[in-house]
């Protein structure tokens, strides 16, 4: 009977005749790979019906059988189910994870991949969206590549309320086959040996950062450093994430800049606890010295800035805005040595401060 059926429907077989995580791997079906997109939701709909709509416009070869896998995590269901459906043209996979956080709902999107037979799971963020080939380009770069970690090119648009003094940079645009400099998981792939408990390394994020951010890239320095999975660049495969609301204000900004900071210190002490790290500077030392040359940039740009500013207002507020920034990771060592980690995703069940246990 199985002959008679389409490979896309029998997808669909694989993903919906076992719950219990013994669904056939639709790559045993089909001779093209089994990629799935995976993306990790909270209380995002219109975003996410957005991105929906642009992976449904995809144009180019797309040499695969592709399934999307999206987690739900919220403490209550808030995917619309229709209307996720109706908005894409690939067949659609909604799980509800209810313990709210990125761990929780990153380390559940691998479970079901691994699940559903995943031969390569590619991530995009619920409030981006992709370019019309961003599918093609990722099923060629996992083709193509040797690495089992592959990161691509994430553009930021501004409109015309971003504060004066952010800088509007992007961020680095990863070269193809050449370790990339930006860790996130803003627009990945990553192989099943990667994840996969089952014939692969069982790779998961740390559940020390599950509310403070920089999972992803502890998860990625693990990978390498641990384990010796090579990290590669991969531009073609392009995503746009559009700064809106709150995230124009300066404020976020360098609230951003000194969270970001204070997770690499709890990266880097969590990797020197671990052993994972070949002869790591003492971490006092690490710290003096990050700290003291983010103070001297810092004194150099806002010099600079303000000397600009009768010349060019516009040169000399984003010159200060980086002044600002070199300061605020200078700042970071304070509230990291006495222990005060903010807590910026998830529902927080207790009221206390206790930084990641990193150390």
């Amino acid at each position: 009977m199985a002959a008679t059926l389409t490979p896309a429907e029998l997808i669909l077989l694989a993903l919906t005749a076992n719950e219990s995580g013994k669904a056939e791997r639709a790559a045993r079906i089909s001779s093209w790979p089994f990629v799935a997109v995976g993306i990790c939701t909270f209380q995002r709909t219109e975003p996410l019906i957005a991105l929906l709509e642009s992976i449904g416009a995809q144009t180019g070869q797309i040499d695969a059988d592709v399934v999307i896998l999206i987690v739900d995590n919220n403490p209550t269901p808030s995917v619309p189910k229709d209307r996720v459906r109706h908005s894409t043209p690939y067949n659609v996979r909604i799980v509800h994870e209810p313990r709210t956080g990125l761990v929780h709902a990153r380390n559940r999107l691998f479970e079901l991949a691994e699940e559903t037979g995943t031969d390569w799971l590619i991530g995009v963020d619920d409030d981006a969206t992709v370019a019309k080939d961003w599918l093609a380009q990722w099923v060629q770069g996992t083709t193509k590549m040797q690495a089992k970690i592959l990161l691509s090119d994430i553009q930021l648009t501004f409109s015309d309320a971003v504060s004066p003094f952010i800088p509007q940079r992007q961020f680095a645009q990863p070269a193809e086959g050449k370790p990339p400099r930006v860790l996130a998981t803003g627009n990945y792939a990553i192989s099943r040996e990667v994840f996969a408990r089952n014939g692969g390394l069982g790779l998961r994020f740390h559940p020390d950062f599950n509310h403070i951010g920089g999972e992803d890239a502890e998860f990625f320095l693990r990978a390498k450093r641990q384990h010796g999975i090579v990290l590669s660049g991969w531009p073609k495969a392009r995503v746009y994430e559009e700064q809106r609301g709150h995230r124009l204000t300066l404020r976020y900004h360098l609230n951003r800049t000194l969270c970001t900071q204070m997770c690499g210190y709890y990266i880097a002490a969590l990797h020197r606890k671990d052993h994972i790290l070949k002869k790591p500077r003492p971490m006092a030392i690490m710290l003096t010295r990050r700290t003291i040359k983010s103070i001297g940039k810092g004194l150099v740009a806002l010099t600079s800035g303000a000397l600009t500013l009768p010349f060019d207002r516009s040169l000399g507020k984003k010159t200060i805005g980086i002044g600002l920034e070199h300061m605020t990771r200078a700042y970071a060592v304070v509230p990291y040595v006495f222990g005060k980690a903010s807590r910026r995703y998830g529902v927080v069940t207790s009221t206390s401060t206790e930084p990641p246990q990193a150390g």
